[in-house]
């Protein structure tokens, strides 16, 4: 399920695992009093609550799941958010690709 030792977990396989063992982000939340949004965001950002309740849920350390932001006691060692992914764009060209009708 890891991409490697480096990266920890993607988010994909971490939201599969969690519907696998028969909940999702929102049960979590609720079960730990926050909010679901938090949840999502915990994937972007470390959020210590919201990062610990997944892991816990999971029976997997803070450190396995997100390496780049927990140490292995599950200390925050960096609040670096993780980069979005690029984004190609398609280029459309100069102008339209048909003329456009007039008014008469």
């Amino acid at each position: 399920m890891r991409a490697s030792a480096d990266d920890g977990w993607h988010r994909a396989d971490v939201m599969a695992a969690v519907r696998k063992a028969g909940s999702n982000l929102a049960e979590i939340a609720r079960a730990v009093g926050l909010k679901r949004q938090t949840m999502y965001w915990a994937f972007i950002h470390p959020h210590l609550r919201a990062n610990r309740a997944i892991a816990e849920f999971l029976g997997v350390p803070l450190s396995e799941l997100w390496p780049q932001w927990f140490d292995a006691d599950g200390k925050l060692i960096s609040r670096k958010a993780t980069p979005r992914p690029e984004i190609k764009r398609i280029s459309r060209g100069s102008g339209p690709s048909r003329p456009r009708k007039r008014a008469a």
